[in-house]
């Protein structure tokens, strides 16, 4: 029983999880690198993965038993407790006796088939079939020896070699020759490479090296004649040498010589030979280490009976079924292939459309949905049903998710999914959000005990006086543009149609403009609608004024300017009257590097360039899509010059009008000073826009709301109060721990109506971007990072009566975190939802989950501050400090209990929204397993105190410090390093930001140089 103990002990689980961490985390590292299938093989579908799994949850069944969770007073333990043993459950049988794939119907066809998600080895006999589903990895070496029996022999299986991306490679040296070519036909173009012998097949004639042939299509046939290529053609040609564009034309004919780079065309084909190799030879290799979509991978395998044995290479490609390659051996025919598998459904689905929807005037899918019918012979079931995303069918424990369509959309791709695991998995999430939530409330649990004992240990109140304000806007220099700027705001008040289709007023596109111009909130004494206004009326001014932002010193050199220039005009960057850009071969320089190899100037240098290429398009119009194209199904809407151009004559005659007319009143206005014509000209520009765009225009509310909203910049401002309130306070609490006489009574009240004032403006931000959007606030970085500022200071005040000191780090970290969130790398503005997101789990499952970074970074400044505290310690304040750590410790795990309940619940939340969406509540997608990592990290360190020598303030909060790391990496990590559903960089990793190695000495050496102090208060 001792042995036991030990062996299922909460050490033993405590490093168990800590495994399972750093195997995930890891294979998301592997996945990227290496591929989908050498993550599976080397860790999801590993034989040592599923036994980590299965000894954790007999540890947990185990420890359930040891610390008696069936006692009435630990139900709500017992109840989570016992939900993560029945998800076990459900992913086993997820793992083991379910299987998905994909289906693919065109429109009026019907389909009972679908396509595995894995690739099997397949061997037939002919009364026989044997599968094996393969996870290869081109990460080190793969193993496969079994043993199949076949009509009662025994064949041993072995494998030799995986090549994944398999091509053919020349050899130089190394055979009889090899001609490399490019073939153009169709409208496409391949390279074929053929060594004597082989031939290849086009759609309207043949190619062959050195080989004799009959076909019914017409045959270049090639061969060597002295050394260099000749063709009898039945084409006659045309030539042009690519190097000196000279042009010729060559009768068909016998032993036509044939050239290196010179294009023959024939016909509506083309061919040019690249090399020709003497003595090359073709060989099967790895075109790289990371299997790439549609190309083939390879697999050498040995078969071995009694005395006999055969290789065989198979190539399979994801999506394809793969090809039967014939073997005999021991006297049987056995037929292998590598590739998907195909599954015969009991019934049918038959597609009667496919349906798209696109945003306003753009290409952005909006939503696709599949009309479809379910035809079942044996039930005699004929059904309609309309699948779209977030709305599945379910029929004989099959599941159908709209996934993809083909390009022409006149097909759907459906994810397929049976999955006997669903029902204890849905059960055991259930109890998980019951016993999770039942735990913050029970009388005799640790939450309840930690709240008890910080309101023991609190012995005063804290307060102080911080009358902090908003800030005003800078006074508006003299206008050298006299455009007048009561005019401006009611052209920022027209309505304009921005690429992704999204409906806004021109106020906010024109401060976005002049955000990324010029980086300024106004300049030349202009606000954003002035300054758009002007350019758009007066382009040939404005490009001679220096208003764009370079942020390099070497840029003005580059253009024969002094260092010290900040911005420059327009024309500066062009030569030959505008003919020639100044910048274009450093930008493409730029553009060809990989984001983490660019230097400080390229990443600068794209920056100018992107100004540039938005200053263009404000000059000509192009991004001032005003006018409602009349009739249009799709509801796009167009630039004044495009307009006139693409309406109807009636219709383009009335832009045309329009558009003069307002001109014409514009330079009225700015000559005289009297914009009536202006004024009127502008109300006949959005008397088109509510005739011909209805449909699509939003309200006088919603359009004035949104510019109330540009306008205050409430979260911008928010930052300041943040900060300074939570700093003061921080500071004050410090002098109040160090000499305990110090009241800071009367100041509570002023502190808390600030921070609650602040806190209302925040929330009210949120719920005006959330009315303006049409959808939750937290649906891209920027939201997210403003929503999880909000739960930071919502977390404060829960915790406020127990310490000032989390209130004063509430309001630091929210005002940290909105600063953050108006860096430049962030995008502020509103967009468009893509379809997956438009579903109220985009409210459930991203508010939970977001939320839950508040209450962990509560806990990891907490335990910052505590090391502050260790370093601060003498022999004068030593029990003060000694209270205020253990005080901070309590409410800083209490933070981590909520945080990490919220996390879990939330993630769990997103399967079922995965699940519900497209057939997979877990996937190993690198966001939802780096989640996971967070949940089991933070659940070693609430463990910690069950492991005896790890039981200590100081060990739990270096821990809880440290772990907010896995939080980083979720949530900025994956979306830029990594490649996933979820991700931004697609696998192509950005530069690590130049702070970050400093901060991580800098929180090292505060935690080492309290480790010294550390016995003074343990």
């Amino acid at each position: 029983m001792i042995i036991i103990k030990q062996i299922f002990s909460m050490k033993v689980a405590v490093i168990l999880l800590f495994v399972f961490a750093i195997a995930i985390g890891s294979a998301t590292f592997i996945e990227n690198d290496y591929g989908t299938q050498s993550a599976r093989a080397l860790v999801y579908n590993a034989t040592w993965f599923e036994a980590l799994l299965i000894f954790i949850t007999l540890t947990l069944i185990f420890n359930i038993y040891r610390f008696k969770m069936y006692k009435r007073s630990k139900w709500a333990v017992l109840t989570f407790h016992v939900a993560f043993i029945l998800i076990a459950i459900g992913a086993g049988m997820t793992r083991y006796i379910g299987f998905e794939g994909v289906m693919s119907i065109r429109e009026g066809a019907t389909a009972s088939i679908m396509m595995s998600d894995v690739m099997l080895l397949q061997i037939h006999t002919p009364k026989e079939q044997h599968e094996k589903v393969l996870y290869l990895s081109s990460m080190g070496k793969n193993h496969l020896k079994e043993n199949i029996n076949i009509e009662g022999k025994e064949i041993e299986v072995e494998l030799l070699e995986y090549l994944p991306n398999a091509s053919n490679k020349i050899e130089e040296n190394n055979g009889s020759g090899v001609v490399e070519m490019m073939l153009s036909f169709d409208g496409g173009s391949t390279t074929v490479m053929l060594q004597k012998g082989d031939v290849y097949e086009a759609d309207n004639f043949v190619v062959s090296f050195e080989k004799a042939i009959t076909s019914d299509k017409k045959i270049l046939a090639i061969y060597e004649h002295n050394g260099s290529l000749v063709v009898n053609s039945p084409y006659d040609f045309k030539t042009l040498n690519m190097d000196t564009q000279q042009e010729g034309n060559i009768t068909k004919g016998d032993a036509i010589a044939l050239a290196n780079r010179m294009l023959y065309q024939f016909e509506e084909s083309g061919m040019v030979i690249k090399k020709y190799y003497p003595k090359g030879s073709l060989a099967l290799a790895s075109g790289s280490i990371k299997p790439q979509a549609g190309m083939p991978d390879l697999i050498r395998l040995k078969l071995s009976c009694v005395n006999e044995s055969q290789s065989v290479a198979l190539k399979g490609t994801q999506g394809s079924v793969g090809e039967f390659e014939r073997v005999s051996l021991c006297g049987e025919s056995l037929n292998l292939r590598y590739g998907v598998k195909m599954i015969t459904l009991p019934f049918s689905i038959k597609l009667e459309d496919f349906v798209m929807d696109r945003y306003p005037g753009s290409n952005t899918p909006s939503s696709y949905s599949s009309h479809v019918a379910v035809v079942d012979s044996e039930q005699q079931i004929n059904m309609p049903y309309h699948i779209y995303m977030n709305h599945i069918l379910e029929y004989r424990d099959y599941k159908f998710f709209q996934s993809s369509y083909d390009q022409d959309e006149k097909g759907t791709v459906l994810s397929v999914n049976h999955d006997p695991g669903t029902l204890p998995t849905y059960v055991g999430y259930f109890l998980l959000i019951v016993g999770m939530v039942w735990v913050l409330f029970a009388k005799n649990g640790r939450f309840q005990a930690l709240l008890r004992s910080t309101r023991e240990l609190q012995k005063g109140a804290l307060a102080f006086a911080l009358m902090v304000v908003f800030l005003g806007h800078t006074p508006l220099k003299a206008n050298e543009v006299a455009i007048s700027k009561i005019h401006a705001t009611k052209f920022g008040e027209l309505i304009v149609q921005d690429a992704q289709g999204r409906m806004k007023p021109l106020d906010t596109l024109s401060k976005q403009i002049m955000t990324k111009i010029t980086r300024k909130s106004t300049f030349l004494g202009l606000d954003s609608n002035q300054l758009l206004l002007g350019m758009i009326i007066a382009p040939e001014a404005f490009q001679d004024k220096p208003m764009i932002k370079i942020g390099h010193p070497s840029i003005a050199q580059k253009l024969g300017f002094n260092t010290t220039q900040k911005y420059l005009r327009f024309s500066d960057f062009f030569a030959d009257n505008m003919k020639t850009y100044k910048l274009y071969d450093d930008i493409m320089v730029a553009n060809r590097k990989r984001p983490i190899e660019r230097s400080t100037y390229d990443k600068e240098i794209i920056k100018v360039d992107e100004r540039i290429n938005i200053s263009y398009m404000v000059y000509t119009g192009s991004l001032i899509r005003i006018f409602p194209k009349p009739n249009d199904s799709n509801n796009l809407w167009l630039s004044p010059m495009d307009a006139m151009k693409d309406f109807e004559a009636k219709d383009a005659q009335m832009v045309q009008l329009m558009t003069m007319n307002y001109f014409q009143g514009i330079e009225k206005g700015i000559k005289e000073g009297d914009y009536t014509k202006a004024n009127e000209a502008l109300g006949f520009i959005e008397q088109f826009q509510q005739k011909y765009g209805k449909a699509v225009v939003p309200s006088q509310t919603h359009v004035k709301l949104e510019i109330l909203y540009n306008n205050l910049n409430l979260f911008g401002r928010l930052t300041p109060i943040y900060i300074l309130v939570g700093l003061v306070l921080l500071i004050l609490s410090f002098i109040h721990i160090l000499k305990p006489n110090f009241n800071l009574r009367r100041y509570t009240r002023i502190v808390l109506y600030i921070i609650v004032f602040g806190f209302m403006i925040h929330t009210l931000g949120l719920s005006i971007r959330w009315y303006i959007s049409g959808h939750a606030p937290w649906s891209n970085a920027y939201e997210s990072i403003v929503y999880i500022a909000w739960a930071t200071v919502l977390a404060g005040f829960m915790f406020m009566k127990n310490s000032p000191i989390t209130l004063a780090s509430t309001s630091i970290l929210a005002g940290v975190l909105l600063f953050v969130a108006h860096l430049n790398w962030l995008d502020p503005q509103i967009t468009t939802l893509m379809p997956v997101l438009k579903s109220y789990w985009l409210m459930i499952h991203v508010a939970v989950i977001t939320a839950s970074y508040g209450f962990l970074g509560l806990g990891a400044l907490l335990a910052f501050i505590t090391f502050i505290l260790y370093l601060l310690i003498n022999d004068s304040n030593v029990e003060s400090i000694k209270r205020s750590i253990k005080e901070l410790t309590k409410i800083n795990e209490m933070s981590l209990i909520i945080g990490l309940i919220m996390l879990t619940i939330g993630n769990f939340l997103g399967g079922v929204w995965a699940n519900e969406s497209w057939g997979r509540y877990w996937g190993w997608d690198p966001k939802e397993t780096w989640a996971a990592v967070t949940i089991l990290v933070y659940a070693v360190v609430l463990h910690l105190r069950f492991v005896p020598k790890m039981n200590s303030i100081f060990v739990y909060n270096v821990a809880s410090l440290l772990a907010y790391s896995s939080v980083i990496m979720t949530y900025f990590g994956v979306n830029f390093y990594l490649s996933g559903l979820h991700s931004y960089a697609a696998g192509d990793p950005l530069p690590i930001p130049a702070w970050v190695m400093p901060s991580i000495v800098i929180i090292f050496a505060i935690i080492v140089t309290a480790l010294f102090k550390r016995k003074r208060i343990e």
